[in-house]
């Protein structure tokens, strides 16, 4: 699908540089598919490493379109909507991929018969569209695919992107929790970026979000304690602990998650576009092995 859309606009872009009919069909899908490449495969070598950092098997499926869209529902695991646990997300947005694909592929072959065969389509002033008039044999039949599938890709397309960014919370959540929900509706609004930004993520650790959310409640619980403990509370009530006014503050233990929540600096702590330059190559643990 994005590769449509890269199409459109490179199609629309020679079009403004004088370039009309066939030619900017033509070029159009040359720029949107070289552009597309680019990006696939940088997408690509960002989820090769993350498997590889999990040990992870079947790591060449990152480079099979379609494919690759199941292996990210690997990496990310279970998601969640709304509080509902969703498995297989990977899967239902894979074929949420490969229908979408298979209408825009339609629409596309369609679209260039008729620029092909029968020209430059005509402009209707009081409606604002385009139509090819005057089309005899197989031109009928395509310029009704072709109108029938601008009206039904818009659906499609929108149920895909709903699976899409559910899949990419569940990524992102592993990778990036402290702004996934940004880089999600990131992804919603700038389709193409999800590459990048997978790219720029592959040598951050996985981490469990349940954890990483549970460590982030005892530092803020910690530090509301030591406010009582330092401070004292004058009314006699400390919903946080038992020490009373001016007693000496204990001393704080240890944090068990400091890698997730706590104040100890880690790589992981910094942006998501900090880390072009890792040659972090160690391989990690596999809690989440599931082939």
């Amino acid at each position: 699908m994005e590769v449509y859309q890269l199409y459109n606009a490179s199609s629309m872009i020679f079009t403004l540089f004088g370039t009309v009919g066939i030619r900017a069909r033509i070029g159009g899908m040359i720029v949107g598919a070289s552009i597309w490449a680019i990006v696939f495969i940088l997408q690509g070598l960002g989820l090769y490493k993350m498997a590889k950092n999990r040990a992870m098997h079947k790591k060449w499926l990152v480079f099979v379109p379609f494919a690759n869209i199941w292996y990210i529902g690997k990496l990310a695991g279970d998601c969640n909507v709304f509080g509902q646990r969703v498995k297989r997300a990977g899967l239902y947005t894979m074929l949420a991929q490969i229908i979408t694909t298979l209408v825009c592929a339609l629409a596309l072959a369609m679209e260039v018969y008729l620029y092909a065969v029968v020209g430059e389509p005509n402009y209707h002033e009081e409606l604002g569209i385009y139509y090819w008039g005057n089309l005899t044999g197989f031109s009928v039949t395509a310029d009704k695919i072709y109108t029938i599938s601008g009206y039904i890709l818009p659906i499609f397309q929108l149920v895909y992107e709903i699976f899409m960014l559910v899949l990419l919370f569940g990524l992102y959540k592993k990778y990036y929790p402290k702004n996934y929900m940004f880089l999600g509706i990131l992804s919603l609004f700038i389709p193409m970026s999800r590459y990048i930004v997978i790219f720029v993520l592959r040598n951050r650790k996985a981490i469990d979000y349940e954890k990483y959310m549970q460590a982030r409640r005892e530092a803020y619980m910690r530090q509301q304690q030591q406010y009582y403990n330092g401070y004292g509370n004058p009314y006699g009530y400390n919903p946080y602990g038992q020490n009373g006014y001016n007693q000496p503050q204990r001393p704080q233990p240890e944090e068990p998650f400091s890698e997730f929540g706590g104040k100890k600096e880690s790589t992981n702590d910094a942006g998501p576009f900090d880390d072009f330059s890792s040659n972090n190559d160690e391989k990690q643990e596999n809690p989440f092995d599931e082939f």
